[in-house]
């Protein structure tokens, strides 16, 4: 490549520019869900800093906002064909995602996260919140009767599996060799907003059912009440 550095990042720029002027004229976006899903994630961090009985609580609080700005912005990536970069960061929507669950009840966790760079492990988290006797104790805790898992296990880690794959670079998720590479593509679109959709509606309905909020939810944003059930 015989072209200047900056001409090589103006090109860029012309076309993923390009890509979403591509997007913005699609005639279904099917981005509604999302929104609201993320829309009530973040209103989940609000309620529950009203709630808060701990310090370790804070930290847990701000994973909420950020879970919403990844997923805001995980959709603007995709919307211009940057599919690996969406899929990066959806990953990382689904790993906080989980560590706002599992944190809540693991003080100790939260603050070795938050102050020592302690690692968590998404099949350890999903593996603990979805155990018999964390499904007890929110039960017990919320007088209700949740049955089985409150997030599906093989669905999740299927699905953290394909993120991962992109994220650790498997020749399958390369793109640089693809004739349409970097270009948009509806299909690809289409697909990534299921898995976004998925993802985040998935653990919206976990934070649902951990913290018993569907009444306080619902009433701020009733049109979420048919796309949760």
């Amino acid at each position: 490549m015989n072209k200047e550095p900056c001409q090589v990042m103006v090109e860029l720029n012309q076309k993923f520019n390009g890509n979403f002027e591509k997007w913005k004229v699609l005639g279904e976006k099917n981005i509604g869900n999302t929104f609201l899903s993320l829309q009530c994630v973040a209103l989940v961090g609000e309620i529950l800093g009203k709630r808060k009985h701990s310090k370790h609580h804070d930290i847990c609080c701000k994973i909420y906002d950020e879970i919403f700005s990844d997923g805001v912005a995980a959709l603007y990536l995709a919307s211009n064909a940057m599919d690996k970069p969406a899929n990066i960061v959806l990953r990382r929507v689904f790993e906080l995602g989980l560590a706002a669950l599992y944190l809540w009840d693991m003080p100790h966790m939260a603050f070795s996260w938050d102050q020592h760079d302690q690692d968590l492990s998404f099949s350890e988290m999903l593996s603990h919140i979805n155990s018999k006797g964390y499904i007890s104790y929110v039960n017990e805790e919320n007088n209700s009767c949740v049955e089985g898992e409150l997030i599906s296990s093989k669905r999740a880690q299927e699905i953290y599996g394909i993120l991962s794959d992109i994220v650790h670079g498997k020749i399958a998720t390369f793109e640089s060799s693809m004739a349409d590479r970097f270009k948009f593509v509806k299909g690809d679109w289409e697909d990534f907003v299921k898995l976004i959709e998925e993802v985040v509606l998935m653990l919206l309905k976990a934070y649902l059912d951990r913290f018993d909020l569907e009444e306080e939810i619902f009433e701020k944003l009733p049109q979420a009440k048919k796309m949760v059930r």
